[in-house]
């Protein structure tokens, strides 16, 4: 059987989504031995931006409460034909998803943090932006887990109104949080893997 690999080359924003994502590959390699994905790291959005590689450009990073940031990255990111995953307010929101709707809009980046503790068994005052801490959150997350998270990332996107989307330049399109495509990336490589 020939072995496929699917290759990216990547800016994660944080500690978070890197480890989340070779996470995720690892528990489909387990699944699809035949299967690789390959996330080639930058560690500058500038640096993959001005990157010649015909390898496919992805790009993670959340809203932050911080909308000339979000503007300039995802500003970049179309005119470098980068793929944007996004997450709002924060990337705590997809991994509260994996277990749990969670449909409230938020004003703090640290509202997310009290529920991540609950749902993934944290003791509460553990850093969950922690290597260690992350792990554990990790080692909880199953393959159905990612596809459950999927699943309410879509309807929750399904259900917001025309009249609350935001725009930025032409063609980028998102809504007040709770708001997300990161689950995009996940559902193609699940869905061309059929699984």
């Amino acid at each position: 059987m020939r072995r496929k690999i699917f290759t990216y080359t990547c800016f994660f924003e944080g500690q978070q989504e890197e480890m989340y994502f070779k996470y995720v590959s690892k528990l489909i390699k387990h699944i699809r031995p035949e299967v690789g994905i390959k996330l080639n790291k930058t560690s500058k959005l500038n640096t993959l931006a001005k990157s010649s590689t015909e390898v496919p450009k992805i790009a993670v990073f959340d809203y932050d409460c911080e909308l000339a940031t979000f503007e300039n990255r995802v500003k970049t990111c179309k005119k470098s034909k980068i793929r944007i995953f996004y997450t709002s307010l924060n990337f705590d929101l997809w991994l509260l998803l994996h277990k749990e709707k969670f449909t409230k809009n938020v004003s703090d980046n640290a509202d997310y943090i009290p529920r991540i503790r609950k749902v993934y068994n944290l003791n509460k005052t553990d850093n969950i932006k922690e290597e260690k801490i992350i792990n554990k959150i990790l080692s909880q997350i199953t393959l159905d887990d990612v596809k459950f998270a999927i699943k309410n990332c879509n309807e929750i996107m399904n259900d917001k109104l025309e009249a609350d989307k935001l725009k930025i330049g032409k063609d980028f399109e998102y809504y007040p949080n709770p708001s997300m495509s990161i689950q995009e990336f996940f559902e193609g490589v699940l869905k061309e893997l059929g699984m």
